[in-house]
């Protein structure tokens, strides 16, 4: 290892902390601060790119001062080298503490979440859109506080981002993406860094990811879908509050997120206030030391008894007492049976070696009032899983128990690439043929194979470049052949499949995949390093 110098520019080298293929960070002391500082090394090595991101960020930084946010004091360039001076956080990142603790209890979690939430909405009211909010950018000193940094990726929302991010360009850490950044970084709003918030309250109180870490064709389909496994039921500590809230953030449509960071700080400081926030705070600072090796029993803030707060709280049961009599269908059933009907779907699709999750499908209801046919609010309505035998070769989907006047309507059900309508009408359930109203029942039949069509992209899995003359070889009878090379109407859908996505100069990525039948259309991301 070479010999680090005693001084760059005009500070004293200490240490080394890391090094990288494209720089270094070191340790050393400000000469009129008399303080440590990081060094943040880039050596310029034909990518203007890459250097042009790292003064960005010295310049969105340097004018940045929030007591959650990584302060950058200085920046400059010798020899081939550009420097950035940073704040220096003596204590750990939050992925680090993750992993020596296996995951953080819903105190310090959201503790450490509203810290991060402050930093954020801080810089975006300065414009600055992070797109890269994961636990290793989390740093928390050995005081318990929490730190924001790495705005390498950064983006200004009002600009045109000079050009560095490109259209269809993908940057950012794959499982903390929100679906639009994954398939176009350039336009992302504040909403990309909500959703990486949730993402990463999920890993704190459950040490584990949501989704897998890369792009994959079964990843992007449950991203976009939501599909991921509750943090209940990987830790049963995780309160219903951050559960909730993990969903909500989480949300693959953007616009059913919460549209503003402040919005989530409101919500989870009225939650943090049934407990006292110094024993959590010098929890964190315990732990970041190295003085307390578990989290202890956080005590609870002091109650107020006052008649007030106990009758909102008794009017709030009585509220929530009978909205679920109302939703559970009890007034429906018993208190008008004469002006609601009860509706039921049922579906049943073939397995075709696929998870039930990854099944595509979409009920909407229609008013059949023989003309402009209005959607109803319910629509469209959420099928769930129904538990099945396992040698049972069709996965089972039921709607809830819906509630609907009497009248005439029309299901649209979406499987894949098939599409049902039928019509019916709904009786009262005060009628005879209503007392347990209707269940629509459908099932698929195994679909034929279809012709497949698939692209391929890549990017630099280093620098997040886009890459050009991508190419894509399938594998047939043990030969990898390039896809304009295939056997005329070999590929279709129905079947495992082996494909290798590659560019020149770079080493491939194979991707193995179940096709299903109605999964006529695949796209491949792949992200490639560059050979050796």
């Amino acid at each position: 290892m070479a010999e680090l110098p005693e001084f760059i520019g005009k500070y004293k080298i200490e240490s080394l902390v890391a090094r990288g293929g494209m720089g270094a960070v070191l340790k050393a002391i400000h000469p009129t601060l008399r303080r440590y500082v990081v060094l943040k090394k880039l050596t310029i090595r034909g990518s203007s790119a890459i250097a042009e991101r790292f003064k960005r960020e010295a310049r969105i930084l340097i004018d940045f001062k929030h007591e959650n946010i990584v302060r950058v004091f200085d920046h400059f360039k010798e020899g081939n080298s550009n420097y950035m001076v940073l704040e220096y956080v003596d204590g750990m990142s939050l992925d680090q503490l993750i992993k020596k603790q296996r995951f953080l209890s819903c105190e310090l979690a959201l503790t450490i979440l509203r810290d991060a939430c402050k930093a954020l909405s801080y810089a975006h009211g300065q414009g600055v859109i992070h797109r890269d909010i994961k636990p290793a950018n989390i740093l928390i000193s050995r005081k318990g506080d929490v730190k924001l940094a790495d705005f390498g990726i950064a983006t200004f929302e009002e600009d045109d981002d000079s050009g560095l991010t490109k259209e269809g360009m993908t940057l950012g850490t794959p499982c903390y993406m929100p679906p639009e950044q994954i398939e176009n970084s350039k336009n992302v709003d504040r909403r990309a860094d909500i959703y990486a918030l949730g993402v990463m309250l999920y890993e704190m109180v459950t040490g584990k990811k949501p989704y897998p870490g890369n792009f994959s064709a079964e990843t992007l389909i449950m991203v976009r879908k939501g599909k991921f496994r509750r943090a209940a039921k990987l830790n049963a500590k995780v309160s219903p509050f951050v559960d909730k809230l993990i969903r909500k953030l989480m949300r693959p449509n953007p616009a059913k997120r919460p549209q503003e960071v402040d919005a989530v700080i409101r919500r989870v400081e009225a939650h943090l206030k049934r407990w006292k926030p110094e024993p959590v705070r010098e929890a964190l600072a315990g732990l970041m030391k190295g003085t307390l090796a578990e989290e202890p029993h956080y005590p609870r803030g002091r109650r107020r008894n006052l008649l007030v707060p106990a009758l909102a709280a008794l009017s709030l049961a009585l509220v929530a007492g009978a909205y679920a009599a109302w939703t559970k269908g009890y007034i429906h059933r018993w208190i008008l049976p004469g002006s609601y009907g009860l509706l039921r779907l049922e579906l049943r699709v073939p397995r075709d070696g696929r998870p039930a999750d990854d099944i595509f499908l979409r009920a909407r209801i229609f008013i059949d009032d023989g003309d402009e046919l209005p959607e109803l609010e319910v629509s469209p309505v959420e099928l769930e899983v129904a538990p099945t035998e396992d040698a049972d070769p069709y996965h089972s989907f039921a709607s809830e128990d819906l509630f609907l006047p009497p009248g005439a309507y029309r299901i649209k059900l979406a499987v894949g690439g098939s599409v049902l309508w039928e019509s019916c009408e709904l009786p009262a359930l005060a009628k005879p043929e209503g007392k347990e109203g209707i269940t629509l029942h459908y099932r698929l039949d195994e679909e034929a194979p279809r012709p497949l069509r698939v692209t391929a992209t890549a990017r630099d899995a280093l620098t997040g470049a886009q890459l050009e003359h991508v190419k894509l070889s399938v594998l047939v009878d043990g030969i990898w052949l390039a896809q304009g090379a295939l056997p005329a109407g070999w590929l279709t859908t129905g079947a495992v499949r082996h494909f290798r996505v590659y560019a020149d100069g770079y080493a491939p990525q194979a991707f193995s995949l179940r096709i299903a039948p109605d999964q006529d259309r695949l796209t491949l991301l792949a992200s490639l390093r560059p050979a050796r």
